[in-house]
């Protein structure tokens, strides 16, 4: 599972929420999950886009930039998701949010997150480096001002909210399958789960699709009363080997939210896009040539 169960995930994740429990520090949580080695990570590079809406009413938008990115010699993916209320929203709620992650590209485990969400007028951020020792480091910003820091060593296979997404989506799926990972946003961990139910068909954008239907729940293992806010969560993934996030409906704490992709831009395309359009800017203009260029 990729894209967009990592940027919901994210907004999920990452939004701030009331003290309303005793906190739990992460080095102190007790978890143990298979240490998942990928099957494949043969990612296209290219943007998703997702339309975004609250009881059948468009609310917002996402999208999901996925990289191939060096450090050294060493290859790794760099994945950008992005959301963010429409404009008519906007005047009653605003918000806007980006999540970042590095991560190796043969095992897949992260290097770096850095997570930003705007909440009307409220800022929050945060950023991780993960260590390939286990040790963990993240400082968390409030409206600019560093509000804490965190340093603790996992000796379990813990991942930030997209690289999960991006493990999940390397492996085999089957009927009946639950794969569980341990997840850190920066401040709290969590035991996310993926039950796969079956498979089905389904129809986005007008064509017909065949789809894992795939149940996650989310566990928060960081304080005393446990994750409140994702109700219920129902994700459709593709069966083909692209395995694309096709749709996601989820009951939230007020209603209930659904996301459909609506295209998939191939970074090969983006790039012939941008030469074209460089080509034309120094063409000349109607009058100058006879000549056409042939594309």
């Amino acid at each position: 599972m990729k894209s967009l169960l990592g940027a919901i995930l994210s907004v999920v994740l990452c939004a701030p929420v009331a003290a309303l429990a005793d906190y739990i520090p992460p080095n102190e949580v007790q978890v143990k999950t298979d240490a998942y080695q990928p099957k494949t990570t043969n990612f296209e590079e290219g943007v998703y886009y997702y339309n975004v809406a609250w009881q059948g009413i468009p609310v917002g938008r996402a999208q999901v930039d996925v990289k191939d990115q060096k450090i050294g010699a060493e290859p790794f993916f760099h994945v950008k998701a992005m959301a963010q209320t429409a404009s008519v929203i906007d005047v009653f709620y605003k918000l806007r949010h980006t999540s970042e992650s590095v991560f190796h590209a043969d095992t897949l485990k992260p290097q770096r997150f850095y997570s930003w969400q705007k909440e009307n007028s409220r800022e929050k951020a945060r950023e991780i480096s993960f260590s390939n020792d286990g040790q963990i480091r993240t400082v968390g910003t409030n409206n600019g001002a560093v509000s804490d820091s965190i340093e603790f060593h996992s000796d379990n296979f813990t991942l930030d909210p997209i690289s999960a997404a991006f493990v999940a989506r390397s492996l085999p799926l089957e009927q009946g399958e639950k794969l569980s990972f341990d997840v850190f946003n920066g401040k709290h961990r969590y035991l996310v789960s993926f039950l796969v139910e079956g498979l089905e068909t389904i129809f986005v954008n007008g064509k017909q699709r065949e789809a894992f239907r795939v149940t996650p729940s989310v566990q928060k293992l960081t304080d005393t009363e446990g994750e409140t806010r994702l109700q219920s969560a129902t994700v459709w993934v593709s069966a083909d080997p692209a395995r694309e996030v096709l749709k996601l409906e989820s009951k939230v704490l007020v209603g209930k939210i659904s996301a459909q992709l609506v295209s998939f831009v191939p970074q090969k395309t983006q790039v012939a896009g941008q030469f074209r359009a460089r080509l034309a800017d120094s063409l000349p203009l109607p009058g100058e040539s006879d000549q056409k260029p042939n594309f």
